[in-house]
């Protein structure tokens, strides 16, 4: 992509020095991004903002811009884009510093750290930090950026296949890959490593609970865990209904209509907007009738009493609340419901979704289907 920028100069009255001499500034927007640079020259202020600058003033600008244009060239000729950070490195230094994975990292976590509470949850930053150390022990933090190349790229795709799973080692890759994107759009390599390596996320893993283990759920003591009943009872709901979490803590049960003597749920979902249908299944409505209005639990804690549950329960299946809508999902499918059938009740807007990541047949399932057409 081309760059586009503008040469703008100031020199401030409010800067003057005793001597009525106020430095020059230089503004260069690039690409909609603004730099500033005191440059060495100080001129009167008076004779600056005139609207007939004195020549010596019009020469010392003109020769300024120049540079700027030679500069321009000099980075295009080195195969480096023309961004803020380039052009003052050149401007500064006449080329860019040698810049090693480590000051990378402080460089790039240092921006991160800033939006934390705001737009970026600490749970996302401590991610880029767990990708620090592991660059940091496959590299080395002392490792200049302009050495890295693709054999270091698939090194670290390797090492981190051989340790975890495909999801997880997707995770770390494209992790890694936003801050080279970052390190090359800002001129601090001259290629990027990253072409022709694809991140492979593998399948999603599809869990849920049988209905062995949601039979346990509901027939858990907790007379030593008040705590705990509610977040129980919520995740009975959820597993009864396919609700999602957000879809969950909006529920009313005054909007629940029987149809054909089946209760129904619709609503629109809170992320896509899309309708959706949740038939109620019997155990779930068991639940829902012993309350007013639906208990309100916070995400974070919710998820950490789902796996206290999953303890005093001894269930394997890591329970969340994402897996407690995929085991809705499941029921439906292996008890015989068409795929669009569940893809309505979920909200999904087709049944790719549905089939890829909700929904798997059993080994049962399977069996039975086919056994059914056999002689």
């Amino acid at each position: 992509m081309r760059a586009t920028f503008c040469i703008s100069f100031y020199c401030r009255g409010s800067k003057v020095n005793k001597n009525g001499l106020a430095p020059l500034e230089l503004s260069i927007v690039v690409n909609q991004e603004r730099l500033f640079l005191n440059l060495p020259s100080r001129l009167n202020p008076n004779e600056f903002n005139k609207k007939r600058k004195p020549t010596y003033i019009e020469d010392l600008l003109n020769a300024y811009r120049v540079r700027v244009n030679e500069v321009c060239a000099t980075i295009m000729n080195d195969g480096l884009p023309i961004t803020a950070n380039t052009l003052r490195e050149y401007l500064k230094t006449g080329g860019t510093k040698s810049k090693t994975i480590q000051s990378l990292f402080d460089e790039y976590l240092s921006i991160l750290h800033k939006r934390v509470g705001k737009s970026l949850t600490q749970r996302v930053y401590n991610k880029y930090v767990l990708v620090k150390e592991f660059v940091y022990a496959t590299l080395s933090p002392t490792k200049e950026l302009c050495t890295i190349n693709n054999g270091d790229i698939v090194k670290l795709y390797d090492t981190l296949k051989g340790k975890y799973l495909p999801s997880t080692s997707a995770g770390y890759m494209t992790r890694i890959k936003t801050i080279i994107t970052y390190a090359f759009d800002n001129g601090y390599i001259k290629t990027n490593p990253l072409n022709g390596i694809k991140i492979d996320k593998g399948m999603p893993s599809v869990g849920y609970l049988t209905t062995e283990e949601i039979s346990a759920l509901r027939m858990l003591d907790l007379a030593d865990y008040t705590r705990l009943q509610k977040a129980r009872d919520l995740a009975l709901i959820q597993s009864a209904t396919g609700l999602a979490y957000v879809d969950l803590m909006s529920f009313n049960k005054k909007d629940i209509i029987y149809v054909n003597n089946t209760p129904t749920y619709t609503s629109h979902r809170a992320k896509t907007h899309i309708q959706f249908t949740s038939v109620i299944l019997p155990y779930g409505m068991e639940v829902i009738e012993r309350y007013e209005t639906i208990p309100l639990i916070s995400n974070q804690r919710y998820n950490s009493y789902l796996k206290e549950l999953q303890r005093l329960a001894n269930i394997k299946t890591t329970i969340t609340t994402h897996i407690l809508r995929k085991s809705y999902a499941h029921y439906l499918l292996n008890s015989g419901v068409r795929l669009e059938t569940v893809a309505r009740c979920l909200g999904h807007s087709s049944t790719t979704i549905t089939a890829k990541v909700y929904c798997r047949q059993t080994t049962e399932t399977i069996a039975d289907e086919i056994s059914k057409i056999l002689p």
